[in-house]
């Protein structure tokens, strides 16, 4: 089996005839968002009643996460990177009436896993954002039938309010992955890791993030993701950080297994990722268990469209204005279980809006001072 990209089909929910349709869709709207949330979560493939966690498991991220409290409210532009989601619990997500309502599930089925896989990823798409692409990678040097989702997505480049032009829009890749566990797997998970890399850096793309279990459990882990070209979106100390180890607490040493990675490009900004799901259960009051031994991860992915060369680009002003939107953004929100546990950097020379259309007067100036060194020859 070679590490090759292979087509899959997503599918969309008609309620006219109640069925799983193949093929991309997406619901009119009169502008294209220039954000997108991501969730990542691995379910936990391993513990009993698997169709029980899974559905806490959405029903937590529907009504906590995106504030969605009928099946009717349709949530932000999102996306939802599930790991460890078992064959027989798939026709849960199937199932589930708000994913029914507003979410394109990729792939439409487990046959496009690897054959002998009994649990994989799977991603959950809003209806509110456009594809144009979704593809999955068999990591052939996996010993635990694991791969890769990609999903291509179309989102506007523009700040303000006004409806974006063709030239505006710009290509996001989104991965969802799991990577080998074990200590005596860091080789393979880099093998991995760097497959996922380069799908994310291709020419072409605006940006890319891959969300997942990195399941990084060994020393040389720590250095794998810019090893092969990536970022960290995590700006804390490792520590706080952690998501697996506690639920419940483990013999094993805790440790940061879930990430969330990006290429970094010129105008791709992306938050400090937050810990969700922190100490959440399901089931009755007298009994009571565990969703998933693993804590989930949530961030806001932005993308400004610099109409300037990407030659004029400085690659050493991604990580101040990188730094810039987190600070900003670290200091209005937090954690929806509990606070970061992060460091704080000194702030930014960059100033940068936090929404599309609210940028005040005191930053404008700062805002439209970064996009004319960026290009002094075109403007929005």
């Amino acid at each position: 089996m070679t590490d090759t990209h292979r087509e899959i089909q997503p599918a969309y929910y008609t309620p006219e005839s109640k069925q799983w349709l193949p093929g991309p869709t997406q619901d009119r709207a009169e502008h294209m968002p220039s954000f997108i949330r991501v969730v990542s979560w691995n379910i936990d493939c391993m513990r009993p009643e698997p169709d029980l966690r899974l559905h806490a498991a959405l029903s937590y991220i529907q009504h906590q996460v995106f504030k969605c409290r009928t099946n009717r409210r349709c949530p932000d532009p999102c996306s939802i990177l599930l790991q460890g989601v078992l064959a027989t619990a798939f026709d849960t997500i199937l199932n589930n009436k708000w994913v029914q309502n507003f979410f394109v599930v990729i792939p439409s089925t487990t046959d496009a896993w690897p054959k002998l896989a009994k649990y994989g990823t799977v991603t959950l798409l809003a209806r509110s954002i456009c594809i144009t692409k979704s593809t999955s990678i068999h990591f052939s040097c996996s010993e635990s039938q694991h791969h890769a989702i990609f999903v291509d997505v179309k989102l506007s480049g523009l700040l303000a309010t006004a409806p974006p032009s063709s030239e505006s829009l710009v290509t996001l890749r989104i991965a969802n992955t799991h990577l080998d566990p074990l200590p005596d797997g860091a080789s393979i998970r880099e093998k991995q890791l760097k497959l996922v890399a380069d799908a994310l850096l291709q020419d072409g793309l605006f940006g890319g993030v891959v969300g997942g279990d990195f399941n990084a459990v060994s020393p040389n882990d720590s250095a794998l993701v810019e090893s092969v070209g990536l970022w960290d979106a995590w700006s804390g100390d490792d520590e706080g950080g952690f998501t697996w180890g506690y639920q419940p607490r483990s013999p094993l040493t805790p440790g940061r297994l879930d990430k969330l990675v990006y290429a970094p490009r010129p105008g791709f900004f992306i938050d400090t990722p937050k810990k969700i799901a922190v100490g959440k259960k399901y089931g009755k009051l007298t009994r009571r268990r565990w969703i998933s031994d693993h804590y989930a991860l949530l961030t806001k992915v932005q993308c400004v469209y610099f109409a300037s060369d990407a030659s004029d680009h400085d690659t050493s002003d991604h990580g101040h204005v990188q730094q810039g939107l987190r600070e900003q953004r670290n200091t209005e929100t937090r954690s929806l279980d509990h606070p970061l546990v992060s460091h704080s950097p000194p702030r930014s020379k960059y100033v940068i809006p936090l929404h599309p259309g609210t940028i005040s007067r005191s930053r404008r100036k700062h805002w439209k001072r970064l996009l004319r060194m960026k290009s002094s020859r075109t403007t929005f």
